[in-house]
Parts: structure tokens; C-alpha cells; sequence
């Protein structure tokens, strides 16, 4: 497992659902089909919050987007379709292996993961890892890190929409 203590590429501050909502709305516009984001942090710490919001800029309605520790993947269908995954369960190699991950991103579908860093010696890559590390109840940093060229572009994008407005 890699050092979750990662070099940030990008970093966002959080102070609330609110702000982490509009992270996750900015993330959704700047997704290229196929790619892969790692999510990480503790339990309780927006994993799923900020996916919900990343679907949400999809296309893919409010409620349908849940943790999916108990049923471990689930697809949406959205502008992109997502694959869901959470990894927090998976213990074996065989069990990525049969959810055929790499033809899933070859045809286009993005693949958020949840708990990436348990598996990600198992996975076809992933383009953007995103540490998350509450600060305080309501707050939250995120690191984000770029592992491919289409996560380099979809940080870029991520940081100029972030940007505030230059006078």
C-alpha cells in the first residue's frame, strides 16, 4: 500500500457538506471517460458524500448514489456511468479480478473506489487519488494527486474551476 501521507498535486479545504458538495460538482464536470479516482480516508470521513455530489454533476439523481460496503459495486447511469466501488471488504485478488475492471474503464465507464489504497495493486491504475482527512466535524481536507496524464488535465480543469475569479 502507498503512503497515504501522499504529495499533493492539488489541495481543497472544506468547512462544510456545503463546500464538499461543490467540490464534488466541480470533480464531476472535469471527468474524461475511462478514468479512475481513488478515494481514501477514514470511516465518516465524505468518501460517499463526495461521490453522491460527483454524481450528481452526472446527471444521476439525488438518493441513488449510497455506500455500497455491503453489495461492494454498483453502476449508475449518468452522463458517464460510474462504477462504485468500495473496497473496504475485498480481501482477495480473484474478487477484482472478477469485476473485469480493465474492460470496464476501456469502455468508457469512470470508476470511483472507495478505500482505493486496500486494493490498488489489484487495480488497472488510477488516474487521480484523493486523500481525504477530516480536520474537525464539519471540515475536511482533500489532497488530490494525479497519476496519468488524464488525471494531470482533469486536475487542472478541477483547479481552475476552483480558482476565484481574477480581477
Amino acid at each position: 500500500m502507498k503512503d497515504l501521507e501522499m504529495e499533493p498535486v492539488f489541495e481543497f479545504t472544506s468547512n462544510s457538506e456545503v463546500e464538499t458538495r461543490r467540490l464534488g460538482l466541480a470533480i464531476g464536470g472535469t471527468l474524461i471517460p475511462g478514468m479512475v479516482l481513488g478515494l481514501n480516508g477514514t470511516l465518516g470521513s465524505g468518501k460517499t458524500r463526495l461521490t453522491q455530489a460527483i454524481g450528481a454533476r452526472l446527471g444521476i439523481p439525488e438518493g441513488e448514489i449510497v455506500s455500497p460496503t455491503f453489495t461492494i459495486c454498483v453502476p449508475h447511469e449518468g452522463r458517464l456511468p460510474i462504477l462504485h466501488l468500495d473496497a473496504y471488504r475485498i480481501r482477495q485478488p480473484e474478487e477484482v479480478d472478477e469485476l473485469g475492471l480493465d474492460e470496464l474503464t476501456e469502455d468508457g465507464v469512470v470508476l470511483i473506489i472507495e478505500w482505493s489504497a486496500l486494493i490498488e495493486s489489484y487495480l488497472p491504475h488510477i488516474d487521480v487519488e484523493i486523500r481525504i482527512l477530516p480536520t474537525g466535524t464539519e471540515t475536511r481536507q482533500f489532497r488530490f494527486r494525479a497519476n496519468s496524464d488524464r488525471g494531470r488535465r482533469s486536475l487542472v480543469a478541477l483547479a481552475e474551476q476552483l480558482s476565484p475569479p481574477q480581477n
